[in-house]
């Protein structure tokens, strides 16, 4: 475990949308594959086995990718789990909104800071400016909206996220806006995004009480990041750390990643953030990058080939939960 420092206060996009709705509260998955030829006119012994053998084979080169990959859990499992993002007696809900909803004439990526204006916060990147924002498959009018999160509920964010997809290779940004937000605890949704001349898949949502989960795919190996910035509710007040935990999945022993910041001296007003590139050999040094200037923070992660899963959990270390997400 790395040595933590302390730093003291100063002075969606479009994109196709599928329900991914838990059933009974239970964990699941939703899998079709489909066989040309199957269910289709009339089906001899011989053509029922050869259908079989090829969907077998299907099945086995989807398991045997050797990629990590979530397994879409949404019950705590007997494992810690985060603090609530919302209070019913006080009408306040999980609170993921988008800039461009704002009723303000600065409702865009730069409504909580500019980050053209920090680039120490986009390590080895070309710089945070309208020139290097597409509009991708959004329309021209949303190129600079983002999505975020006004403060998961006592005050953990001041606005942070802006999340944004970076393309390592053309060094162009991307804000994918999510949608739907604010679902119940369980129920993923999953949008694909058509930017950069590539497809990305984005599964989102509330896995269980206080854990919001991002899974990422792309349909290439080009090296891509995803991160998010803006302002923490602790106002520079913040401790932070780099946190570690060793783990064996699949035969494979690796390391998780992962971040966490506190108010100092509050123990609600924390966050845990867990980076896993679903490529296993990505997996083998620090996998995400954590800045701070004052009160601002970016968090990003390294580059990446096959896909990312980010976990965000309120208050709570849940590594234990994270790594029973977790199967190769």
């Amino acid at each position: 475990m790395a040595p933590f420092f302390l730093q003291r206060k100063k002075g969606a996009g479009s994109g196709r949308v599928f329900a991914f709705a838990s059933i009974a509260n239970q964990p699941h998955t939703l899998e079709n594959i489909y066989v040309p030829g199957s269910g289709v006119g009339a089906s001899t012994i011989a053509n029922r086995r050869a259908l079989s053998r090829r969907a077998a084979y299907i099945r086995k080169t989807a398991i045997s990718s050797g990629l990590i990959y979530s397994k879409d859990n949404v019950t705590s499992g007997g494992f810690t789990i985060g603090n609530p993002v919302e209070d019913i007696e006080d009408d306040r809900y999980k609170d993921m909104q988008n800039a461009g909803d704002l009723e303000d004439d600065n409702n865009n990526y730069t409504y909580e800071l500019n980050p053209n204006d920090y680039p120490e916060f986009f390590p080895d990147m070309e710089p945070f400016t309208e020139e290097n924002i597409l509009a991708g498959d959004k329309n021209e009018e949303d190129r600079f909206n983002a999505s975020y999160w006004r403060d998961y509920l006592n005050d953990v964010f001041d606005d942070w996220g802006f999340f944004y997809l970076y393309d390592v290779n053309s060094g162009k940004y991307y804000f994918p806006l999510i949608n739907p937000q604010n679902r119940g605890d369980g129920e993923f949704n999953t949008q694909i995004f058509n930017v950069f001349g590539r497809t990305f898949t984005i599964k989102h949502g509330w896995a269980v009480q206080g854990i919001f989960k991002f899974d990422i795919s792309v349909a290439d190996s080009l090296p891509f990041r995803f991160g998010g910035y803006g302002n923490m509710g602790s106002d520079g007040d913040e401790v932070t750390e780099d946190m570690t935990q060793n783990y064996s999945i699949g035969g494979r022993n690796l390391t998780l990643y992962y971040h966490r910041d506190q108010e100092d001296g509050d123990e609600v007003e924390e966050l845990y953030t867990y980076w896993i590139p679903k490529k296993p050999s990505e997996n083998s040094e620090q996998t995400y990058y954590n800045i701070y200037n004052d009160g601002e923070m970016s968090m990003l992660s390294k580059n990446v080939t096959s896909g990312l899963i980010v976990y965000f959990a309120k208050s709570n270390d849940v590594k234990d939960w994270v790594i029973n997400d977790l199967a190769i």
